[in-house]
């Protein structure tokens, strides 16, 4: 897999700060996430460290966290070294990792639906299973597999928009688009069904697996109204994942 985000690092981390990623984005991962007292955790695909470091303020007592591309983990060890929270970031490939340490908890906002095809997604898993202690969780942001495939201008209002390459079967090109600031970004992910993620998750020890729907703050309908996210939350193009090792 290339590193496609170290052409788009400082323009990704821009788009933090939109209402969606505040509001359901962020808002449904944390609570997948959940109580961290005592956990250690392996934040995957963290990029500048968003997650990562919000994962160490709720309370894990260590995160580890790690990225593919150069670019994104350097943008994360600069906030580390201007507010230290005492996290390690790593540039590496997920599907190749190999860490001597096991985690509690495996997180990951969107991840999997970068592997190209499906060797490379079992890959993924299985570095994750091998990253846990036994009992331990994987939570994720990813890919919505159920999607109808149509392209979508109605997400628009929301600062992005995104494309299937047609006809859709696992590892076709999704083609992201999405405004940082004055510029518009693009990048890519990969479809997969949802029956090849479950496979993949199975094969690599995971049990238990179950797709969770995404959240609205009730600060994002305090602000916005529920008008404003209707587009969005019915045909959502991200879904969460949990799964148990």
């Amino acid at each position: 897999m290339s590193a496609q985000y170290d052409h788009i690092a400082q323009g990704y981390r821009q788009t933090k700060d939109s209402p969606v990623r505040t509001h359901i984005e962020a808002y449904t991962f944390m609570r997948l996430v959940g109580d961290l007292n005592g956990c250690r955790v392996l934040d995957l695909a963290c990029g500048e460290g968003f997650y990562s470091r919000r994962i160490r303020e709720a309370g894990a007592v260590h995160v580890t966290a790690v990225d593919i591309s150069a670019e994104m983990i350097a943008l994360a060890q600069a906030t580390e070294a201007r507010d230290p929270l005492g996290i390690q970031y790593i540039c590496a490939d997920v599907a190749k990792l190999g860490l001597d340490d096991q985690y509690n908890l495996v997180s990951a906002a969107y991840l999997l639906h970068y592997a190209d095809d499906e060797a490379a997604l079992q890959s993924m898993c299985d570095s994750i299973a091998a990253s846990l202690l036994p009992g331990g969780r994987f939570v994720a942001l990813n890919e919505n597999p159920e999607q109808p495939e149509q392209d979508y201008a109605g997400y628009t209002q929301y600062g992005f928009n995104k494309k299937y390459d047609l006809p859709r079967r696992n590892g076709s090109r999704i083609e992201y688009s999405m405004i940082a600031g004055r510029q518009l970004i693009r990048f890519d992910a990969h479809y997969f069904t949802r029956d090849t993620y479950e496979t993949a998750l199975q094969r690599a020890g995971f049990n238990d697996v179950q797709w969770k729907s995404l959240e609205l703050s009730p600060a994002g309908v305090a602000e916005f109204g529920e008008a404003y996210w209707q587009a969005y939350l019915s045909n959502p193009p991200i879904v969460g994942l949990e799964a148990r090792l």
